[in-house]
C-alpha cells in the first residue's frame, strides 16, 4: 500500500506564531490525501490517544515524533519512549534508543547553528534516515550534501515540509509502501520503501517563508513544554 506522509510538521501547541493547531493541520493534510503524518514540535510530544483517535476517524495514522535539540542540534525521533528530557545528549540517545524508534536528521547541512552538519558524519551510525526538506530553490539547494551523503551511507531520504505556514504542507513529502501502521510505517522507512516527491520553491516562495520564521522567531511566544503536559494551555 502506498502511503502519502509527512513526517515533519509544527503546530500552535508548541509555537504560538503558527496559526493552525494540531486538528487544524490533522484536517487540512486529510483533505490533501494524506494518510501519515507526525506531529514533531520542538522538545515536546504532541500526541496523545485522543488525537491519535482524531486522526485516524480522517483516514490518518499519526505518528509519535518529536524534533528533539540534542547538544544544541535538531533531531527528529520517532515512536520513543522516554521523555525528552532524558535526552539531552548524543550519549543519551546511543544508550536510550530501541529497535522501536526511528531516528532522522533533519535539514542537516543548512547554514544553521542546529544544522547537524559535521556532527553528522560524527555520530552517523546513531540514524537511519536523512531528511529531504521542502526549504530550497532550483539554484540555492542545501538538500544536495544530504542526497550525497544518503547515497554514501545507504541511508533512504525522507521528504517532509517541516511545515510551520500552510503554504508549506505539500510541497514535499514521502510515499512509503507499507501498511497504516506505526511499526510498518518506520520499519517501511529503514528499508528504504520510501520515494520523496518535491518541487523546489520559487526564489519568492523561499524569502517569503523565511521572512515568516524570521519575524515568528523574533516575536517568540513558545510554549513551555511544562504547560503542554499538565493542560495548561486555554
Amino acid at each position: 500500500m502506498q502511503l502519502k506522509a509527512d513526517l515533519h510538521l509544527h503546530t500552535r501547541e508548541r509555537d504560538r506564531f503558527i496559526r493552525y493547531d494540531a486538528r487544524d493541520l490533522i484536517d487540512r493534510a486529510a483533505r490533501s490525501g494524506f494518510h501519515v503524518l507526525s506531529i514533531t514540535n520542538h522538545d515536546t510530544v504532541t500526541f496523545s490517544a485522543d488525537l491519535e483517535g482524531y486522526a485516524r476517524e480522517r483516514g490518518i495514522l499519526l505518528v509519535p515524533g518529536v524534533e528533539m535539540t540534542i547538544e544544541g542540534k535538531h533531531v527528529l525521533l520517532y515512536n520513543a519512549d522516554v521523555t525528552p528530557e532524558r535526552i539531552r545528549t548524543f550519549a543519551d540517545l546511543r544508550r536510550l534508543r530501541r529497535p522501536e524508534w526511528l531516528v532522522v536528521a533533519p535539514h542537516p547541512f543548512f547554514p544553521a547553528s542546529y544544522a547537524l552538519r559535521n556532527r553528522l558524519l560524527e555520530e552517523i551510525d546513531l540514524f537511519e534516515a536523512i531528511e529531504f526538506s521542502h526549504f530550497y530553490t532550483r539554484r540555492i539547494d542545501c538538500n544536495r550534501s544530504a542526497v550525497r551523503l544518503a547515497k554514501e551511507t545507504g541511508l533512504p531520504l525522507v521528504g517532509t515540509s517541516d511545515s510551520h505556514f500552510v503554504r508549506q504542507l505539500g510541497t514535499t513529502f514521502s510515499l512509503i509502501e507499507g501498511e497504516p501502521t506505526v511499526a510498518s510505517v518506520l520499519q517501511a522507512i529503514r528499508k528504504g520503501q520510501i520515494r520523496v516527491e518535491s518541487r523546489p520553491l520559487t526564489l519568492r516562495e523561499c524569502a517569503a517563508i523565511g521572512l515568516a520564521m524570521a519575524v515568528g522567531d523574533l516575536i517568540g511566544g513558545r510554549v513551555p513544554p511544562t504547560a503542554i503536559r499538565s493542560g495548561e494551555l486555554s
